[in-house]
């Protein structure tokens, strides 16, 4: 008898950008308790916690912007194009994504260019001394992975007719 509910190899290399997010979340979450306790009851407060978490919500950020798109999460109000005709709904969705997908392309060089720029010139953080360039890798990253993450997305709900939001065939 086969397993429904197995998940592949495929499936956990597919997710890699969604466990990593999980456990950056989980990370700040931790560590943003922990700096309340230490201010508040041992009044002595963790003096490089704002930096992490400053790094550590940027990555969660932009990393997880590849996960919203890919299990069509981010908000959208779809009112207008459910109240058209299939065919034309259907057209201005693709449209959509196409115009997403030059933002995306335009923001990923842009984010490209900047990490270039950081890399260039080595500046440090202020407290942890943790290189700009590692710091902000996480845009390029995350704009290569909402771009794939995107038109997986497309593949699945344009070609294999897999409605995302609902999780049903359609």
């Amino acid at each position: 008898m086969k397993e429904k509910n197995k998940i592949s190899p495929l499936q956990i290399l597919g997710n890699l950008d969604l466990y990593f997010t999980v456990l950056l979340l989980s990370g700040l979450i931790l560590l943003t308790f922990m700096g309340v306790l230490k201010r508040y009851i041992f009044r002595s407060p963790i003096s490089w916690m704002e930096e992490v978490q400053g790094l550590l919500f940027m990555w969660i950020t932009f990393i997880g912007g590849g996960v919203a798109f890919r299990k069509a999460a981010h908000v959208s109000i779809e009112i207008l194009v459910d109240s058209l005709p299939k065919k034309i709904g259907v057209l201005i969705e693709r449209f959509n994504i196409l115009i997403q997908l030059v933002i995306l392309g335009y923001l990923c060089r842009q984010e490209f260019l900047y990490y270039l720029q950081l890399t260039s010139t080595g500046k440090v953080t202020n407290l942890l001394r943790l290189p700009y360039s590692l710091v902000y890798l996480a845009l390029p990253i995350g704009g290569i992975l909402m771009i794939v993450s995107m038109l997986w997305a497309s593949y699945q709900q344009f070609v294999r007719g897999i409605n995302l939001k609902e999780g049903e065939i359609k």
